[in-house]
């Protein structure tokens, strides 16, 4: 694998304590002066790095590894929310001997926080009882049988779930449930007072969590068999079609009550997801940040299989692309499609009279995300207001009359979570094709979604504002997004470069003047690393002039490593994670001209904005430059070198 300049990782400059409490005023200030709101970071569970002797293949936002991870986040660019991707449980495909999970985190289901989003150490605290020995994790971190090092940088969803559901996760599960049914049958009084909780979640969980739950033993049943577990012809009659009118409720209770031990399994697991979730974010509230979720577009065969009625046979969600010449100008997502002809009654500006059988599983999952989440970036939003499905044979077509319809069930389920409904606990995702009458419907009333990977088609701040006709402060914006290729892989095309560069250029004005560094180790680049550099860096700080952004975590470390490859097969998709050592990578590649150096990108924004608070715009430079020199790496170490006065 290729991890920019992580070999070299001695004589670079991290800042110390005492640094970084003008930093931190600094920052602010400049953050005031810019009339910067909110500053996300896009973090996939998979993105998360994992304690040093606890890695057992993947990162949870749900760690205490993490935990830190955030506050080093923070710290540095001021981090005032956090964009998941989706947290749901991944689906699996079944056939030929193995049952394997899907590394993509938008294959999963609606209605269910993913196994693989549940930290293991933290059964093995006093607060759950210490039902699994911390000892168990550091074995399946030391027998982890392939390169350490890769796995440091690559997610293993392979050694984490197993291809049967007999991963190291699955296994430390399965000894934790066994410890907290013996530890309840002992009165052990933790355990105990877990239990209590446990039994309020079975109490309240929802037909959906209960549908979800058992798909996923059946299909798991299925693969054990020998049957392809995924393919619903390979199923009997009576689990085919359980959830529908084809089965009464005798035989449906029947078959559901042959699994009632494993089902209180699954339960459980899912219970412990919800319970280390829920901690997750009130702990993020705790300082300041808010957890959005990423509400799904699409609706898994689980959905399908849960609630047929609200289904189309044969007929999938996909989006219009002219560039998708193989398969006839669509973006075949394979999802299944809604039923719109089930909506409900609705008056003539869109107001809900009734809902039916579809209008309730939209409202249910809308509500279920705001539930969980601060706010929820609605993934393709277009296809609630233009929905676009297509059939086997890829001939597509567009639903009508839709309008406002989705959009009011979506108020409603927020009204109903939440108390009100508050735009700002949305983000949409309105870019691509088929998006102007979602756009039209929403544009200044709730946020949107963009990345100037795109800056050419007026996608970057000053033309959002100006020809496109935003409100700064109701779209949020980021250098690339989880689909786009990095920022280190598109300053390194000389061809895109030089298309954005007059737009860089425009857009900072008096800001570009303070695109260098004044340090040795910038003036010795060649031109042509330079013109790379400061390409980042415009593009860094172009994001800051406006009142909300965002970044990837690829991008703030200067990565190459794409998160993924949109359209594309690749087995690198959705791997991509933190090391355990983030804090000397992430000094040493802003040392080398890579990441976002956040100081710099405060000072050129402050110059594109005409500031004229030349004390602020210098010290920020000056900063900035000690984040390009060499030195220390950690602050730690900075802090020995201050005091042995080695520090210039």
């Amino acid at each position: 694998m290729k991890i920019n300049n992580i070999s070299s990782l001695s004589f670079q400059r991290a800042l110390s304590t005492k640094e970084k409490k003008e930093y931190s005023k600094l920052t602010a200030d400049a953050r005031k002066e810019l009339g910067i709101e909110e500053t996300g970071a896009i973090i996939f569970d998979f993105n998360a790095p994992s304690q040093k002797g606890r890695n057992i293949g993947i990162g949870t936002l749900n760690s205490a590894s993490a935990e830190d991870f955030v506050d080093f986040l923070k710290e540095l660019s001021g981090i005032t929310k956090i964009q998941t991707g989706p947290q749901s449980e991944l689906s699996y495909k079944g056939k030929f001997g193995y049952f394997k999970p899907q590394k993509s985190p938008y294959s999963g289901s609606t209605f269910s926080l993913g196994t693989h989003t549940i930290d293991l150490e933290k059964l093995s605290c006093e607060k759950y009882g210490k039902i699994i020995d911390l000892d168990t994790i550091k074995n399946y971190d030391e027998n982890y049988p392939n390169s350490k090092q890769e796995r440091s940088y690559r997610a293993d969803y392979d050694y984490l779930l197993g291809w049967n559901k007999d991963g190291v996760l699955y296994k430390g599960l399965e000894i934790a449930y066994k410890n907290f049914k013996d530890k309840v049958a002992n009165n052990d009084p933790i355990v105990f007072k877990l239990n209590g909780e446990f039994e309020e979640f079975k109490k309240n969980l929802t037909e959906d969590y209960k549908k979800d739950i058992l798909f996923d033993i059946l299909a798991h049943n299925y693969h054990k068999e020998g049957k392809d577990s995924v393919n619903l012809e390979d199923w009997s009659y009576t689990d085919r079609y359980l959830f529908s009118n084809k089965v009464d409720n005798k035989t449906r209770e029947k078959r559901i009550n042959e699994f009632k031990d494993e089902i209180e399994f699954y339960k459980f697991i899912r219970f412990i997801a919800k319970k280390q979730h829920m901690e997750t974010k009130d702990e993020l509230n705790k300082k300041g940040i808010e957890l959005f979720g990423d509400c799904l577009v699409c609706f898994s065969q689980k959905e399908a299989w849960a609630s047929p009625e609200c289904f189309l046979n044969d007929w999938y969600t996909g989006g219009i692309d002219p560039n998708c010449s193989d398969t006839n100008g669509i973006q075949a997502w394979n999802s299944p499609a809604l039923n719109y002809d089930k909506l409900g009654k609705f008056d003539d500006e869109g107001n809900i009279i009734s809902l039916d059988k579809t209008g309730e599983l939209l409202y249910r999952k809308f509500k279920h995300f705001m539930e969980l989440y601060d706010g929820i970036r609605m993934d393709a939003f277009w296809q609630y207001v233009s929905p676009f499905i297509y059939n086997q044979n890829l001939e597509g077509k567009n639903i009508k009359d839709i309008g406002n319809k989705i959009l009011k069930i979506m108020e409603k389920a927020s009204a109903d979570a939440k108390g009100k409904v508050d735009p700002e606990s949305f983000v949409l995702e309105l870019v691509g094709y088929n998006t102007e009458k979602g756009k039209a419907l929403t544009k200044n009333k709730y946020p949107h979604v963009y990345s100037t990977a795109y800056a050419e088609y007026n996608e970057n701040p000053r033309d959002l504002i100006e020809k496109c006709g935003y409100n700064d402060g109701a779209f949020t914006i980021g250098a690339t997004n989880h689909d786009n290729d990095t920022l280190v892989n598109i300053s390194r095309d000389e061809e895109r470069r030089n298309l954005h560069e007059k737009i860089l250029k425009r857009n900072l004005g008096e800001g570009y003047k303070n695109i260098g560094y004044n340090t040795e180790e910038y003036k010795k680049l060649s031109n042509s690393e330079k013109e790379e550099e400061d390409f980042r860096t415009a593009k860094f700080s172009e994001i800051f002039t406006t009142k909300k952004q965002y970044y990837t975590l690829p991008d703030f470390f200067g990565m190459s490593e794409r998160i993924n490859i949109s359209g594309i097969t690749d087995d690198k998709n959705w791997t991509i994670r933190m090391p355990e050592n983030y804090e000397k990578f992430y000094y040493s590649q802003i040392q080398k001209g890579y990441g976002i150096n956040i100081p710099k990108a405060y000072q050129v924004a402050l110059g594109a904005k005409n500031s004229k608070n030349t004390y602020l715009i210098n010290r920020l430079g000056h900063f900035a430059d000690i984040l390009r020199k060499k030195g220390a790496l950690t602050t730690k170490e900075a802090d020995e070198q201050e005091r042995l006065n080695i520090l210039s």
